[in-house]
């Protein structure tokens, strides 16, 4: 994940997108700040893709969820996510208050999701009215906190993105790396 994002230039791609589409050059000051909103949006689209990977794991053993899984199966499920956690630690080289840090926020994220599909799951229409998931409430902060909701509408369109080249690279990385 991490390789892709930095090669594939993600972050430079959606901001360069969303300052073309909303005429905001302005936002991106000088190479600090790219620097910045390459680094802190980075974070946040390694913590959505991390909880899509979560979320998209039972798949492999035909399940929807994780409820519905076997012990065993359970279990391989969670080595995945530990493994998956401890190498992205790793190789970022997190400690101490830099690791608990992102495991906060990555609490974050997933208890929103399940708030999300536990609302779903007792109403038709999903999405708590006016609750915004973190990635898109934190990347238009990061972005263009002047102009709040174009970000947001940016953020949302991203964060499908995101979610898909989570789950693609999920897919071959369980594949042994075939297409």
């Amino acid at each position: 994940m991490l390789l892709t994002i930095e090669r594939d230039r993600v972050v430079d791609r959606f901001v360069a997108a969303y300052v073309d589409q909303n005429d905001r050059q302005g936002i991106l000051g000088g190479q600090a700040r790219r620097q910045e909103l390459a680094e802190t949006v980075g974070r946040e689209i390694l913590l959505a893709m991390i909880v899509e990977v979560h979320e998209a794991l039972p798949a492999f053993f035909g399940k929807k969820q994780r409820s519905k899984l076997k012990v065993e199966q359970a279990e391989t499920v969670d080595a995945f996510f530990r493994e998956l956690l401890a190498a992205t630690e790793r190789a970022h080289l997190w400690h101490g208050e830099d690791r608990r840090q992102f495991r906060r926020d990555l609490a974050l994220y997933t208890d929103f999701k399940a708030r999300q599909e536990s609302a779903a799951s007792k109403r038709k229409g999903g999405k708590a009215p006016g609750e915004h998931a973190p990635f898109t409430a934190r990347v238009a902060l990061l972005l263009d906190p002047s102009m709040l909701e174009q970000g947001r509408a940016a953020a949302r369109k991203f964060q499908g993105s995101v979610e898909l080249l989570a789950r693609k690279l999920l897919r071959q990385t369980i594949s042994g790396g075939r297409r």
